[in-house]
């Protein structure tokens, strides 16, 4: 079910649908909006309920129907528009994050996922690991959507995700925890807010 819409800067909104339903109920929602799913029906369970809620997702920002494109790298745009969007899942959640403006990224983990504190070496550089605690799991799942993010937002999936993005130090905050990040040249902004069980995360370019 759709569960909340988070707004951010610069006319950035957010998007959340709880996976609770089946994939035919979910299939039905569509029907019942003209949403085409007839390239869904042949897909996984689990496939069939994310692709139909980001559809739903997306008839809701748009105010219709809309197709969804990816370019070489994966990246989404929606045909006819040059609106800059962004799209994450987990196995309970699917979010949505569009902004005519700028690029933008977004990612999402659940707040329990204590498999990312055991791969810190692959995404946290030496000086990340300084301020971040082996045994912080909160910092840890920020720390990983925030650099999934950044890499959404540049487009660009073979980034080096310790030195390649930097994390400037940061303690996780009761309501919206804010990063600053580089990546090259670009310094970006990240959002981190907890809601239904994760993290939501949003980056933003903060200047050039």
């Amino acid at each position: 079910m759709l569960v909340e819409e988070l707004t951010y800067p610069v006319g950035t909104r957010v998007l959340l649908w709880l996976l609770e339903e089946e994939p035919q109920q979910l299939l039905a929602l569509c029907r019942e909006r003209g949403i085409p799913v007839g390239d869904l029906v042949e897909l996984p369970a689990k496939r069939q309920r994310e692709k139909a809620a980001e559809r739903l997702l997306l008839c809701r920002a748009f105010g219709r129907p809309v197709m969804l494109l990816h370019d070489g790298q994966g990246a989404p745009s929606v045909q006819g528009t040059d609106v800059n969007i962004s799209i994450t899942h987990t196995m309970k959640l699917v979010a949505l994050a569009w902004n005519e403006a700028q690029v933008i990224g977004l990612d999402a983990e659940q707040c329990d996922r204590k498999q990312v504190v055991r791969v810190r070496d692959k995404f946290l550089n030496a000086s990340e690991q300084q301020f971040i605690n082996p045994d912080d799991l909160e910092s840890h799942i920020i720390a990983w959507t925030a650099k999934e993010a950044v890499i959404k937002a540049e487009r660009n999936s073979a980034l080096d995700w310790t030195d390649g993005i930097c994390l400037n130090p940061f303690e996780p905050s009761a309501g919206e925890t804010i990063i600053t990040a580089r990546c090259g040249d670009r310094l970006y902004a990240l959002y981190t807010r907890c809601v239904e069980g994760h993290y939501i995360t949003l980056a933003l370019p903060d200047g050039p």
